[in-house]
């Protein structure tokens, strides 16, 4: 990023699009960040050598199964589209489920609620 951002920099400079102290205003480079930094934690699923020599405590973090599974995803033509719809609301409805429907404009919102 530092690298990329004086490079832009020298071009507006060299041009004339921006003045000379626009080179002072940059993000900080790895040496200088590191300056600045007192305390850190690592936050990875995988960590890298260089977080385990930097480190001095590894935790585990535990992820709780939840359950859920991913629901099973079905591609159908867009002909006939609101009368399947229409049909799938209905089952739900009649198996004591409610359905939510999101579209993507207010008017097929409105043409759908029609």
């Amino acid at each position: 990023m530092y690298r990329g951002d004086r490079s832009r920099k020298e071009t507006l400079v060299e041009y004339g699009f921006r003045l000379p102290s626009a080179l002072d205003n940059r993000p900080l480079n790895f040496p200088e960040f590191w300056q600045h930094i007192h305390q850190v934690i690592y936050t990875s699923a995988t960590p890298s050598a260089y977080e385990y020599e930097h480190s001095q405590q590894v935790v585990e973090q535990l992820v709780r199964p939840t359950g859920l599974l991913e629901p099973t995803v079905e591609v159908k033509p867009t002909r006939g589209q609101i009368d399947d719809l229409l049909d799938q609301i209905k089952r739900r409805v009649d198996n004591g489920e409610r359905c939510l429907v999101t579209t993507l404009t207010k008017r097929m919102a409105e043409e759908l609620a029609d």
